[in-house]
């Protein structure tokens, strides 16, 4: 097992004037050829707002301004990959859009897009847990209301969140292994944005 790990990175969910999102194209292993919210490895004693910034002027040529965090996304996949993620909110501010080294492509899409693109496992959780897909992959987009109104907590009595473990007796138990590995979610992290910068 690695001491470097977990590791710790921050990504962002930029939208642009009229409700798009930012994706990148990965270009290198794991994940190659599918879309990406652009974010990266926070560096010692760098804040996760500035790291956020930094990974997606390098990934994209924009600048951003971080607006508020969203959720944290923990992807445990022994005996390689322990990652921690930040996922926060951003605006674009400047800058001109252009894929480095690391991405083949990046681009705003439409929300009508969005269920069409090959996602990574964990940005296409993201995007759903934002409101933005379906399970079934398809975009939640109603023209004429604001995307603030389409997203909102629902408390249903008796629901169960995903993480709830279920003990299944028989041949179901085999199936349930070879699931992938759990993501694991929290809300509660806050950040001062102005540290570090």
């Amino acid at each position: 097992m690695s001491q470097s790990l977990p590791r710790v990175g921050s990504a962002l969910i930029v939208k642009d004037e009229t409700n798009r999102i930012l994706l990148g194209k990965r270009n290198k292993d794991p994940q190659r050829g599918n879309w990406i919210l652009p974010g990266g490895k926070i560096h010692a004693f760098e804040s996760i707002a500035s790291a956020a910034a930094r990974e997606l002027e390098e990934e994209t040529g924009l600048r951003i301004e971080v607006q508020s965090q969203f959720r944290v996304y923990e992807v445990i996949n022994p005996p390689d990959e322990h990652r921690i993620v930040i996922y926060s909110w951003a605006r674009a501010v400047g800058g001109v859009l252009r894929a480095s080294d690391d991405l083949s492509e990046a681009k705003f899409v439409s929300l009508n897009e969005l269920g069409t693109l090959p996602l990574t496992p964990l940005v296409g959780q993201v995007l759903k847990d934002a409101g933005y897909i379906t399970e079934a992959g398809v975009s939640l987009s109603v023209p004429g209301v604001a995307e603030e109104n389409l997203l909102f907590p629902v408390l249903v009595a008796g629901a169960r969140s995903p993480q709830t473990s279920h003990r299944h007796r028989g041949p179901e138990r085999k199936r349930q292994r070879r699931l992938p590995p759990p993501i694991y979610r929290q809300s509660a992290l806050v950040f001062d944005a102005s540290v570090g910068e």
